[in-house]
């Protein structure tokens, strides 16, 4: 039964990687138990077991390398897009009745507003305010704002401007267009899904510094776990699987560090590793984990010294975040063997 037969209410973010196909809301976890990352799916559609990052990694390998930031990492989450209205000089609470049953709101992106009918010329140009991804003003007139404050419910505002011109006034509606991304309320992730989350709300934050550590550390614990699984779908138990990368590619200490695994664990896995400077994911570790990339600035922010920070800007971060994702999937491929060039 494929899921142009049946009923959709709309894609999550894991993709079965026997059939390829995208599983739907409405066929992730239908009885309603928790999604666990040491726990099989199955496929609703082929019946094929899966962990669930591996279906998580399996779509991001289909995506394009630029879409990683503000993509949903938690697993079983999804993206929609919707339109509410708010009232010039209000506040309003804004419920979404039409979620699916166990979706809750994670973050929202505020796309667009403008007086409602209005059109052509009329049109008032929306920017974001100080890089928010939430705060924008309408024109010169108003400053429009939405955050999250529950599962299902989010809070909108409109507020004219100190020097507003005359062209929106108290009292006119506005039509403000958002995206959301969603988690599932019963999902529990990796830690490296969770170490991706925290970084990208630290960049929607504007705290760009703190954002850099966990990217690094979402590098380390994504192979760590890509190894895991792939030692656990070859025989061996979770803990079986563990103390043989430690032991295996760990220092005398029982420590792995991210160029053991990048390194060492894939090239004796699968013949290829991440930090060929020849291999296709070359250029990346080198960007990662060379002096001045991701890396070199982790260690500056944890371990400092007698000099200030450097200063860094939110385009960097999010390339770092895109590159970091992008080591995860290099890994991914070369475990299970996929065509890096699709």
């Amino acid at each position: 039964m494929t899921p142009s037969s049946e009923l959709s209410v709309g894609n999550t973010n894991l993709t079965c990687p026997q059939c390829e196909d995208r599983i739907d809301t409405l066929h992730l976890q239908p009885t309603g138990e928790s999604i666990n990352p040491d726990t099989y799916l199955v496929c609703p559609y082929c019946e094929t077991w899966f962990f669930p990052e591996n279906g998580l990694l399996y779509t991001l390998y289909k995506l394009d390398g630029n879409a990683y930031f503000g993509f949903p990492f938690a697993l079983g989450g999804s993206k929609m897009r919707n339109l509410t209205t708010v009232t010039v000089g209000e506040t309003r609470r804004h419920i979404v009745n039409d979620l699916f049953s166990g979706d809750e709101f994670e973050t929202v992106q505020l796309l667009g507003a403008e007086r409602k009918d209005a059109s052509g010329d009329n049109r008032l140009p929306i920017e974001r305010l100080d890089d928010s991804y939430t705060r924008a003003s309408l024109g010169e007139s108003v400053l429009v704002a939405l955050h999250p404050i529950g599962p299902q419910e989010i809070v909108v505002t409109a507020n004219l401007q100190e020097k507003a011109d005359s062209v929106v006034e108290t009292g006119d509606e506005l039509e403000v267009v958002y995206d959301a991304k969603l988690s599932r309320a019963n999902g529990t992730n990796p830690a490296w899904v969770d170490l991706l989350r925290e970084a990208e709300q630290a960049i929607l934050r504007g705290n760009l510094i703190s954002a850099v550590p966990p990217l690094t550390s979402a590098v380390d614990g994504g192979l760590f776990r890509l190894i895991s699984l792939y030692y656990v779908l070859n025989g061996c138990d979770q803990g079986e699987a563990g103390n043989r990368i430690r032991e295996k590619f760990g220092d005398k200490y029982g420590n792995v560090y991210s160029k053991d695994l990048a390194k060492d664990a894939l090239n004796e896995i699968t013949g290829s590793s991440l930090t060929d400077a020849h291999g296709p994911y070359g250029t990346l570790w080198h960007e990662f984990h060379g002096e001045h990339g991701n890396r070199g600035f982790r260690n500056a922010v944890i371990h400092p010294g007698d000099e200030s920070l450097e200063e860094i800007d939110r385009e960097s971060v999010i390339e770092w975040f895109n590159i970091s994702v992008s080591l995860i999937i290099g890994g991914f491929e070369l475990l299970w063997e996929l065509d890096s060039d699709n």
